[in-house]
């Protein structure tokens, strides 16, 4: 059997690989516990199931049943169970019509169950972008990771658990369109590389009327930040600008070849424009 990617110390610790039958039996016990005792998790990262994914695991699960048992958490109760891992399977055996599911019961601390829901819906079938996102936020936020023991113990990049983070700082709209799938992740990056709102709308609506890639939605961004990076002249860079220009022209005059200033009244350069030998032999006769 092929052995499937390393989970590093997150879910692979807490949830031995299940592939085979035998191999679970040998290393704890699977029980049989009724589908009502068992509910989901609330804190559960992910929010949304596609029910046609669902009714595909669901037919699949009534033909050859459920493949690897849940994860469980007992409740205090010593009732009832709560999802760890396996939230699909579970939605999808109540579509198939089971009753009882096959599972592990675990002890877990806190940390460990999120970290575990996490990582399972991670491996098993991607979170949203804003999900993943919100998920890292939460362990963050909940249990002291920093950006980098979080990618090492989700077994990702820096990079990209930052660039995952930093979707939380879309704006309302742009997290719905997010969600809704009209923009992607890669679009959204684009956005947030633009402080300026106004901008920002600007790229927002080019992205959605145009229907622009990743790609030029990035080299649209650059040429909106390039075209805000120009800001309107000051009445006083005004004023100054006009002497500066009629000195120019009073140069021009005066040595008959155009001249040109270049920088401010207190610091710059002159620059002047010769044709010929003649001329550049002219200038220097009159600079000596």
């Amino acid at each position: 059997m092929a052995k499937k990617q390393a989970l590093g110390k997150g879910l692979g610790a807490l949830l031995p690989e299940m592939g085979i039958q035998e191999e679970i039996s040998n290393q704890e016990k699977v029980w049989e516990i009724p589908l009502s005792q068992i509910h989901p998790n609330p804190n559960q990262p992910r929010k949304e199931f596609k029910p046609e994914s669902l009714a595909e695991l669901a037919e699949s699960i009534r033909n050859f049943g459920i493949m690897q048992p849940l994860l469980l958490m007992e409740e205090p109760d010593g009732q009832s169970y709560m999802i760890v891992a396996g939230e699909r399977r579970f939605r999808a055996a109540a579509l198939a019509g089971l009753e009882k599911l096959p599972c592990i019961v675990r002890q877990l601390s806190p940390s460990q169950l999120a970290e575990a829901s996490l990582i399972e819906n991670i491996q098993r079938e991607d979170l949203s972008p804003l999900e993943e996102a919100e998920a890292f936020r939460s362990l963050m936020d909940s249990y002291g990771y920093t950006q980098e023991k979080l990618a090492q113990r989700l077994g990702k990049s820096r990079p990209h658990v930052a660039n995952t983070l930093r979707l939380l700082q879309l704006a309302p709209q742009e997290r719905k369109l997010l969600a809704e799938g009209r923009i992607s992740a890669g679009h959204a990056r684009a956005l947030l590389s633009i402080a300026d709102p106004h901008l920002r709308n600007r790229l927002l609506e080019l992205i959605l009327k145009e229907e622009l890639s990743v790609r030029q939605a990035e080299a649209a961004a650059k040429k909106l930040l390039g075209e805000g990076e120009k800001p309107a002249p000051q009445p006083a860079q005004r004023r100054e600008r006009a002497v500066l220009s009629d000195l120019e022209k009073q140069l021009t005059s005066s040595i008959g070849m155009k001249a040109h200033i270049q920088g401010s009244a207190s610091r710059g350069k002159l620059v002047v424009e010769y044709r010929s030998e003649d001329d550049l032999q002219a200038l220097l006769d009159r600079m000596l």
